[in-house]
């Protein structure tokens, strides 16, 4: 492509070049395009290229020899003209695609159309990657870096299959051709706890320069415009899209060059003089209640986090409040998902997995719940895949699960037949919304559901959300699946209903607080597993009892939608909502009108 400026000069220009001016041409487009060949066909170890101390890279690429390169994002892939360790000042640079985890990336892609396509997921916990095959064929993953043993190591990745990939060169070979080197760096920290400052020493930030490319343009910005909170969500903006991804194409495609980008790194500085920040774990998990960590870059650019204190933890999540430096007011409450549990220990492959699987989980929750503005849903200001935390408003609010709250010793609910009302109005409303846009809370409880009389209900943890055309879900809590899994393994917008529905009997003072039963210490203990429900035929370890206890719970369910007064409003909603069939149960947009009529909106 040719721009304006240089069509208008070869335009205005109507005599015929010169002899100079040809070979000068000439001399040019040659040595264009050797330098293009020295990068697709050096042979220099990507081992041997030093990296300058500055560069956050965690990806180095060699591009396949005579393919040009398309890379999915201006953001987190550009080319490097590097040095080998050995080579003086006056020797050639070796042009490598190089790869930066940004804040929103949880993988990078890699494809060459028609024979291979891999995906690497960064370990939050570590320094390596994790890479699964995508490619309709196995190929052969080599490690082309001296290990400390001597051993050559080396494996066949079948399509669907992943292998950890830790520091150092690899090379991936098909049916006999490598095809691709690529070399995986440790991470730099990007995670400084603060030391305590005397609360009467002033402190600032100062930005430091670190190592740029030989041509850098101070001007140039590669922020997009974020988008208008206003803006309403299209459907097919709910799509996850591929954080980063790096196409190998034909030779007959024109390769796209990328500048080398600049970073910044902060120090802290007092009245008193410097006070250099001390690099962390890179782990948001192991803050401490009124500590401070700085985090350099990052979804709301660079920010500084204190945290406060503890929500609530699982084994999947940690929840805590925080002080954030980049939020208006301040109070924030932060989410990090956990990759790392009791029951990954010694289990590499199993660990591997649930990295995947909770990398997923985090992108899918922020970019489904980052556009809903909707007042009673949380709404989330944004993330960091390097951590898998997730940043939200914070409700001053208890969840309807709460003992002591909302939820009484005998686990009943605390509230009263308006805190109904207003719960089922604000909920419905919410869920009226998400529908609209073509997707699925599947996890809809007390717990998801925070309540103050202050400001009403507001939903939270889209973490399990789908598109309604997704194949149905297996996430969610047992007690509050739909009939119609068992039979025809169906989840949708009808099972969000039902779910608020047996929520209500619970809010109602129907039925005592359903997870409750759970605990092995109750006296009418039931639990079962949603997966096993339908189990895989290959699953080892079947649990046809869960059929079984999920049929026990819809007879409770059923046995309490019976005993509802259906000439009393509010107890004939609930009715509606909890029909077995859900081709006649009621949808979210009848609930929002008929709560209207009963309770207007303030």
């Amino acid at each position: 492509m040719v721009d304006s400026k240089e069509t208008s000069e070869f335009s205005e220009k109507t005599e015929a070049f010169s002899q100079s001016e040809i070979l000068a041409r000439f001399r040019d487009d040659r040595r264009e395009r050797e330098e293009l060949q020295l990068a697709l066909t050096s042979t220099v170890s990507l081992d041997s290229l030093v990296i300058p101390p500055d560069e956050d890279i965690r990806i180095l690429f060699r591009p396949p020899r005579g393919r040009p390169v398309s890379p999915g994002s201006l953001e987190n892939c550009r080319w490097l003209a590097l040095r080998a360790e050995v080579a003086g000042k006056d020797q050639a640079q070796h042009k490598v695609l190089a790869v930066t985890q940004t804040s929103r990336d949880i993988k990078f892609s890699v494809r060459i159309p028609g024979m291979l396509w891999c995906e690497l997921y960064y370990d939050p916990a570590s320094d390596k990657l994790i890479l699964v095959n995508r490619s309709n064929a196995p190929f052969i993953l080599s490690r082309a870096s001296t290990t400390a043993s001597g051993d050559n190591e080396e494996y066949e990745v079948n399509p669907g299959f992943n292998k950890d990939v830790f520091p150092g060169t690899w090379r991936i070979r098909f049916y006999n051709s490598d095809v691709l080197d690529f070399r995986i760096l440790e991470k730099k920290p990007s995670l400084f706890r603060i030391p305590s400052i005397d609360s009467s020493t002033s402190c600032q930030l100062v930005r430091k320069r670190s190592y740029v490319g030989d041509e850098e343009d101070e001007n140039s910005s590669n922020k997009k415009p974020r988008a208008s909170e206003d803006s309403e969500i299209k459907k097919e903006d709910t799509d996850i899209k591929e954080d980063g991804v790096i196409m190998f194409l034909p030779a007959k495609t024109k390769p796209l060059v990328l500048p080398s980008l600049a970073g910044e790194k902060k120090e802290l500085v007092s009245a008193n003089g410097r006070r250099e920040l001390v690099a962390s774990d890179g782990n948001l998990l192991q803050i401490q209640p009124d500590e401070t960590v700085q985090v350099t870059g990052g979804e709301l650019d660079e920010y500084t986090l204190t945290k406060k204190s503890d929500i609530a933890s699982s084994s999947l999540s940690s929840v805590f409040t925080a002080d954030h430096s980049n939020v208006p007011d301040g109070v924030i409450v932060v989410k990090v998902l956990k990759t790392r549990t009791p029951a990954t220990v010694n289990n590499t492959a199993m660990e591997s997995r649930n990295v995947i699987h909770q990398a997923d989980v985090w992108l899918r929750e922020l970019q489904y719940q980052e556009k809903l503005q909707h007042k009673s849903i949380v709404r989330l200001y944004g993330g960091d895949a390097r951590f898998l935390s997730l940043y939200m408003e914070h409700v001053d609010a208890r969840d309807l699960g709460s003992k002591g709250m909302w939820r009484r010793m005998n686990d009943r609910f605390a509230g009263d037949r308006s805190d109904a009302k207003r719960i089922v109005r604000d909920i419905a409303s919410a869920l009226q919304y998400i529908h609209g846009r073509g997707l699925v809370h599947n996890d809809i409880k007390p717990a998801n559901i925070l309540y103050s009389r202050e400001r009403g209900a507001v939903l939270c943890d889209l973490g399990l959300s789908t598109h309604a055309r997704d194949p149905p879900s297996i996430g969610g809590t047992p007690w509050y699946i739909p009939p119609e899994f068992i039979a025809l393994k169906q989840r949708g917008a009808p099972s969000d209903v039902w779910a608020l529905g047996v929520t209500m009997l619970y809010v109602m003072g129907k039925i005592a607080f359903p997870d409750a039963r759970g605990n092995r210490a109750h006296p009418q203990h039931l639990h079962w597993l949603i997966a096993k429900v339908h189990p895989n035929p290959r699953d080892r370890n079947p649990q046809p009892s869960a059929v079984k206890h999920m049929q026990q719970w819809l007879g409770e369910v059923n046995m309490a939608r019976a005993q509802l007064d259906t000439r009393d409003d509010q107890e004939r909603l609930v009715y509606d909502m909890l029909s077995p069939n859900p081709n006649q149960r009621i949808t979210m947009r009848e609930i929002v009108a008929r709560v209207h009529d009963q309770i207007p909106e303030e």
